[in-house]
């Protein structure tokens, strides 16, 4: 029981960010799913050309 008290008193001292915190946090946000975009794009298209070129020497 004591765990819960302390888990709600550590809630409490708690601080909401404030809105430059939001915009850094968004933005940070954007340009990861910017580079897991062109990540797996990249990767797409490396892994597509090998099965192609693969494919092709096959037949």
């Amino acid at each position: 029981m004591k765990f819960i008290y302390d888990s709600l008193e550590t809630v409490k001292k708690l601080k909401r960010p404030d809105k430059k915190q939001y915009i850094t946090l968004t933005i940070a946000i954007f340009w990861l799913v910017i580079i897991a975009w062109a990540y797996f794009i990249l990767t797409d298209t490396v892994f597509s050309s090998i099965y192609k070129l693969f494919y092709s020497s096959m037949s």
